[in-house]
This record gives C-alpha cells, sequence and structure tokens, in this order.
C-alpha cells in the first residue's frame, strides 16, 4: 500500500514517543527512590509482568510488531487491537517486585514516562487508521491537539498538587519526573527539632495508646523508634542504646519528672507530645495524621514513609533527637582503666514479664539484641564485658567480638573485634571453649578461654 504523510508523520510520532518514554521515570510506589525508568518497566515488565498483573507490559510487543508492519508499507490490524487490550489492562498493575522478588508497595504515582508511552500507543493507533484511510490530516491534527491539550492539563494538576504537597510528598510522591499521585497528600509538616539540652541516654518513660501500633487490615499504624512497644509502656522507665551490631535497653525504676514519651489516638491520627519536669514541660509535639496510601492508609507526616503504613528512621531520628538520645557507637575510644573481668556476670532469664526477650545483667533487668544476646558476661570494678565464643567465618579464621559497658550504668563504651588465623588450641576439634576472663587494656581486649586465649582490637566507627 502507498505511503501517506499522514501515515508516515504518525508512525514517527509514534516511535519517538515510545524512545522518549524509556527514558523517563514511568511511576513511583513511594518506597523506591529513585523512580524506575520506563526502559526498566519495559524490561522486568515483559520477564515479570504476569506476577504483578503488568499484563500492560506485553503492548510493547505488539507495538513494536504494528510499527514494524507499517514501516513495510502493509496495514496491521489484529496486532494493533492486541495492543490495546492489554494496555487498557493497566489500572490492573499492583505493582514492581523489590529486590527480594517480592511485591512493592502499589502504584502511588504516575509519570512523565508513562503518559508518553500511552501517547505513543494512541500515534500508532492514529497511524493504522490513517493507513486504513479512517482518519486524514484532519483527524491527525485532532488527535495533535488533544496530545498537546492534555499534555498541559497533565502539567497544571502537577503543578497544584506540588503547591498542596509537603516536602514528605515532594520527595517520596511528586520526584522528579511524577506527573501526579492518586495518593492522598499530607497537610502536617514534620517538624525537626532542635537538639535537647538533656543529657545523652537519659531515661524515658512511655504512655502510648497501643491500638496505635496495631494496625486494623489495611489500617495505619506507628512504629516507635529505638525497637519500643506497647509492652515497654509499664510504668518503668527505660534506657535506650543502639549498638553496631545489636541494641541494647536497660530497664529502671521511673523517677519524678523523668522524661515522658505520649502517643495518644484523636479523631484522624494520633500527637506524639515529649514531656519531662514536674509539672509538665512540653519539649516537643508532632501530631501524625491518616491518609489514604494506595488500597490501605497510613500515618504522616515521615521523610520515609512507607505506603503500607508505619514510620521509618527519619521520624525516629527526628524523635530521639528531641529526647537527647544517642546516636550509634561513637569513634572507638581507648578504655579509661586496665582491668581484668573475671567475675560471672551471667545474662539471666526474667520469669513471668510480658515483655519479650527481658533478660537479667549485672542485678539490672535488660533486652540485648543482636549478637550481644548470646554472649558470657563477665564484670571487673568498672566495667561488664559481653565476650562470645569464638566464631569462625571459614578457612581457619577467628572472629572475636567483645562489648565493653560501664558497669554502673550499662552505657556502651566500646566494641572490640578481630579477625585472625585461630590458634589450634582454641578451634582444634573437641569440647567447645568456654570464656573465663577478658583482660582490658586500653585499645585491645585478650579473651581467656578454657582453651587459650584471642585478642580483639578496639573498634572504630
Amino acid at each position: 500500500m502507498e505511503l501517506r504523510p499522514v501515515d508516515v508523520f504518525l508512525l514517527i510520532g509514534a516511535l519517538f514517543a515510545w524512545s522518549i518514554s524509556l527514558f523517563l521515570p514511568a511511576f513511583a510506589s513511594g518506597d523506591s527512590i529513585p523512580p524506575p525508568l520506563g526502559g526498566a518497566v519495559l524490561l522486568f515488565g515483559i520477564l515479570f509482568g504476569w506476577f504483578v498483573h503488568g499484563w500492560a507490559a506485553y503492548a510493547n510487543l505488539f507495538f513494536v510488531y504494528a510499527a514494524w508492519r507499517l514501516c513495510l508499507g502493509k496495514t496491521p490490524r489484529l496486532s494493533v487491537v492486541l495492543m490495546l487490550a492489554f494496555a487498557a489492562s493497566l489500572p490492573l498493575f499492583s505493582g514492581m517486585l523489590d529486590k527480594s522478588g517480592g511485591r512493592s508497595g502499589a502504584v502511588a504515582s504516575w509519570g512523565w514516562g508513562a503518559f508518553m508511552w500511552l501517547w505513543s500507543l494512541a500515534l500508532l493507533a492514529g497511524a493504522a487508521a490513517a493507513r486504513r484511510r479512517i482518519i486524514g490530516a484532519r483527524g491527525a491534527l485532532a488527535l495533535g491537539l488533544l496530545m498537546l491539550s492534555s499534555g498541559m492539563a497533565a502539567s497544571a494538576l502537577h503543578a497544584h498538587q506540588w503547591r498542596a504537597a509537603g516536602i514528605e510528598d515532594r520527595r517520596m510522591l511528586l520526584a522528579p519526573g511524577m506527573i501526579y499521585t492518586s495518593n492522598e497528600l499530607c497537610s502536617v509538616a514534620l517538624t525537626w527539632p532542635a537538639p535537647s539540652t538533656t543529657p545523652g541516654g537519659e531515661a524515658v518513660v512511655l504512655d502510648v495508646d497501643a491500638q496505635l501500633l496495631h494496625a486494623p487490615p489495611r489500617g495505619p499504624s506507628l512504629d516507635l523508634p529505638g525497637g519500643f512497644t506497647e509492652a515497654h509502656a509499664d510504668g518503668a522507665a527505660w534506657r535506650a542504646y543502639p549498638g553496631a551490631e545489636g541494641d541494647l535497653k536497660v530497664r529502671q525504676a521511673a523517677q519524678p519528672g523523668a522524661l515522658l514519651l505520649q502517643v495518644k489516638a484523636t479523631g484522624d491520627g494520633a500527637v506524639i507530645r515529649l514531656l519531662q519536669g514536674q509539672p509538665r514541660r512540653l519539649l516537643y509535639e508532632q501530631p501524625v495524621k491518616s491518609v489514604a496510601a494506595g488500597r490501605s492508609r497510613s500515618f504522616c507526616p515521615v521523610a520515609g514513609r512507607a505506603l503500607h503504613g508505619g514510620l521509618r528512621s527519619d521520624y525516629g531520628e527526628a524523635l530521639l533527637r528531641a529526647m537527647g538520645q544517642p546516636p550509634r557507637f561513637k569513634a572507638g575510644v581507648a578504655l579509661a582503666h586496665a582491668e581484668v573481668a573475671r567475675e560471672r556476670c551471667p545474662i539471666g532469664i526474667v520469669e513471668g514479664h510480658r515483655i519479650r526477650n527481658l533478660r537479667s545483667l549485672d542485678g539490672r533487668e535488660v533486652i540485648l539484641a543482636g549478637s550481644m544476646e548470646r554472649m558470657a558476661g563477665l564484670c571487673s570494678a568498672n566495667y561488664v564485658a559481653l565476650a562470645g565464643g569464638p566464631t569462625l567465618p571459614g578457612n581457619g579464621r577467628l572472629r572475636a567480638v567483645v562489648h565493653v559497658l560501664d558497669r554502673r550504668t550499662l552505657r556502651p563504651l566500646a566494641m572490640f573485634d578481630g579477625v585472625a588465623t585461630c590458634p589450634p588450641s582454641v578451634c582444634a576439634p573437641g569440647r567447645e571453649a568456654t570464656v573465663d576472663a577478658v583482660r582490658l587494656e586500653g585499645e585491645r581486649v585478650l579473651v581467656e578461654t578454657s582453651r587459650g586465649e584471642y585478642a580483639a582490637a578496639l573498634k572504630r566507627f
């Protein structure tokens, strides 16, 4: 069939729009930063689209075939119909796969990549219609004007949402390349507090409405910073020490005027307050609001909001900053005293308590997470040393890890770590070695076991 200028014009426009769409962000799920480009969506969509109802990705196969037929001067029919049919299934798409192969959050925002892709399909369908003389120059002009007006409308919608969005929503939902979001925008600003004047590591008492931490199906939930749960809101005070290889929480009696973390439900969300002193003085306040997030609801604002609900680290860091809680281990500092930790301070189990993993250590109640929980406790005059038995990463190599805590407060002071050739006396087949003592020597520790000794050096973060 003879090529017509309208056919060629629309075909070139379709191929150009389709090519551009490969290099523009297609959509965002709110937990994928940066949003995936159209080319990545095309590749993974063809391979795995069936798994997440992404049938629209297969429209690209028929697009390429129909474009090739048009270039040969033929008139595609069935391929164009199938292309449009698969594209019409786009609302069924449930989200990209994450790195572990599971489904990530539902699509929250659509970008210019998806916009250009849809128009490339429309232009190709128009080219096929022009080839069959269903439309002519006027039809092509109308199609072009419709494309221009839709682009202007999309830009206006983006500008409207951008003005109404806060910093969090602009970063998560209206990232560069996104046109609009179908999620409800957050009308509450995230408060970033000034640094606290309270001493680092001060004990905090929790007063929490438990229903805020347990989301109903598709409902919002709050995650407290530091791994706290409603079980910790038992009237006691807690000191939380985040560590490099595990967190430590110390439970103690609450003192009058102690730091109070209060989380209370409101009509459409919650309010989080930090109070101190007698009478109570407000140090920090953050309201949160329940908003629609895809197929569920989420609390906002949170700088790292996950669309399936909950709060992420950025919000937790703001709250910990207001609480004066210490950051993770600072640069390693040599121990002030050279001592030998030989007194047994075993980690015991506290019976009859609803707090999960509550343990006893040197007469205090603690929660040990990570590698600390499986270690032997040994005490000296000023320190508590938590030393694990030698672990073998393989190839006859030994890894020694020792955590040193201040005995009076159980505040972590230093971590010692070392990987070396395993002494035969320690790692040879036979009875497992037990830790008898830890020699603390400033920037070095020497672990004495029933089968020999090994060293570890101060770890600097």
